[in-house]
Parts: C-alpha cells; structure tokens; sequence
C-alpha cells in the first residue's frame, strides 16, 4: 500500500470535492499534478466539455493529468498512454525488479515522450509507484 503525504491528501481532496470522481492515488511530480481516478469515473473526472478538469487546473494552477486505475498492469499501462496506440508490452523480471517494454509506433513516439520528455517521466513515476515498475519505452 502506498504512503500519502498531507500534500497528496490535500490534493486528494481538492480533485473529489470539484470532479466528484473517487481518487484512488495522487503523484505531484516538479511538471505536473497526476490523479489515478477509480476504473470507470474518468469521464466524471474530466466532465462534460472538459468543464471538471478546466476548474481543477484553475484551482492547481499547473498540469492536472487524470488517469484510470486498473488491477492489471498491461491495461493500467495502456490508460498512461490515453490515445497513443501502445503495440506491445513485455515485462521482465530480474531478481527483485521489473521493467515494462512499451512498443509504439516511430510516428507516435514524440507523442509518448512528450515535450522535454515529460510525459514518459510522468508515466515512469506512476508505474514506479503503483507496481514497483520501470518503464522503458521501444519504438519498431
């Protein structure tokens, strides 16, 4: 289980009372305010016409990234990624560590780094966090 900082669950709070969408974890990282909201209350979180997420951007005054919560990993991997077409996924193992091979298309690999290369660290924190994962990210 995963430790909440008072700035995690002051953000926590924050996100539910403007969305209410249920938020199952919280990840501030220097570029951005990142929420894992419970499966199936994404929609909820961002509202209708992007009216939720607006406000909770105002309220943060920075990024606000909201993903949806998933048991399996391959299917929480795929929701970090939203709309870019994630082709494969392969986890090893060594010892005690695991790393998820994300394949993407070339076309689509700006995307999935983001700019300065944001976004994959963001995606890299979250992983890290919820399942004890590295992220490395592969293009065919």
């Amino acid at each position: 289980m995963v430790e909440l900082s008072n700035d995690d669950i002051k953000c926590i709070a924050e996100f539910e009372a403007a969305t209410g969408a249920t938020v199952k974890d919280c990840v501030i990282t220097p570029d951005a305010v990142v929420f894992i909201v419970k499966q199936g209350e994404l929609g909820k979180a961002i509202g209708k016409k992007g009216s939720n997420i607006t406000r909770v951007r105002q309220i943060f005054a920075r990024q606000v990234l909201v993903f949806e919560d998933s048991d399996d990993m391959e299917q929480f991997i795929r929701n970090l990624f939203g709309n870019i077409p994630v082709k494969n996924i392969n986890v090893h193992e060594k010892m005690d560590s695991k790393t998820a091979f994300v394949s993407v298309d070339e076309q689509d690999r700006g995307a999935a780094i983001g700019r300065d290369g944001n976004r994959i660290k963001t995606c890299r924190a979250v992983l890290l966090r919820r399942f004890n994962c590295d992220l490395r990210l592969v293009s065919n």
